[in-house]
C-alpha cells in the first residue's frame, strides 16, 4: 500500500509542472528541465500551503489539480493506458470524456487523502534514461533513510510541448493499479455504471 506521503510528493511535484516553462531556451527545452524545475518549486509550495493551513482544504486542493495540474498532463494518453481494451469501446459510445472525468475524479481522492500528511520530506531528481520516444525521469523522495520512495516520470512532447502521461511509485505503475481496478469494476458493473460510480463518490468525498 502507498503511503498518503508518497501521493502528495506526487501531488506537488505535478503542481509545480505549472512554473517549469518560464524559459523557452533550447538549453531549457529537456525533460530534465521540465522535472528539476517542479523539484526547485516543491519546498516553497508545500511550505506556503502549510503555512496558510490549506493541507486539508478539499475546495483548495481541487482548485490547485484543476487550474494548475490537469493542463500539464496528457489525460487522453493516460487514459487510454488505463482503461486499454475498453478505451474502443468508451470512443465508440461517446463517453470520451466522462471516462477520463472519471480518472480525474479517481486521482483527486487519492490527492486529498495524502495533502494533510506532508512532513517535511525532501526529494531530488537522481536520474534519467531517455528512450526513442519518451523519457522516464526518476526522482528519489528522502526520508532520512527511512521508508525512502523513488518515483518515475513518463514525459514526452504533445503538440511541441513536454506533458507527462504515466508515473510510478517504487515500481507500481499507476496506470496499471487503477486499470486492474477500473477492468473488474467495467466487467462486474458495466462501463456506465462505473464512470457513474466513480463520479458519485467525488460528489460524495465533496460533500463530507
Amino acid at each position: 500500500m502507498l503511503s498518503r506521503s508518497v501521493w502528495l510528493i506526487c501531488f506537488v511535484l505535478l503542481l509545480s509542472v505549472r512554473f517549469a516553462y518560464g524559459a523557452s531556451s533550447a538549453e531549457t527545452d529537456t525533460p530534465e528541465h521540465f522535472i528539476s524545475t517542479m523539484s526547485e518549486r516543491l519546498q516553497l509550495t508545500l511550505a506556503e500551503a502549510k503555512k496558510n493551513k490549506r493541507l486539508n482544504d478539499i475546495e483548495y486542493i481541487d482548485q490547485l489539480i484543476d487550474q494548475e495540474i490537469i493542463p500539464h498532463v496528457h489525460l487522453e494518453a493516460l487514459c487510454k493506458r488505463i482503461y486499454k481494451k475498453h478505451w474502443n469501446e468508451i470512443i465508440e459510445t461517446g463517453k470520451r470524456q466522462e471516462a477520463i472525468d472519471a480518472v480525474v475524479s479517481s486521482l483527486k481522492r487519492t490527492y486529498r487523502l495524502a495533502v494533510s500528511a506532508y512532513n517535511g520530506q525532501k526529494i531530488e531528481i537522481i536520474n534519467s534514461k531517455n528512450q526513442k520516444a519518451y523519457s522516464i525521469i526518476r526522482v528519489k523522495i528522502n526520508t532520512n533513510g527511512k521508508n525512502d520512495h523513488t518515483i518515475d516520470f513518463a514525459v514526452r512532447k504533445f503538440d511541441s510541448e513536454y506533458k507527462i502521461f504515466d508515473f510510478s511509485i517504487d515500481g507500481i505503475v499507476v496506470s496499471k493499479t487503477l486499470n486492474t481496478a477500473i477492468s473488474h469494476q467495467i466487467d462486474s458493473m458495466g462501463l456506465q455504471a462505473t464512470i457513474d460510480e466513480l463520479n458519485h463518490k467525488t460528489i460524495k468525498d465533496g460533500e463530507s
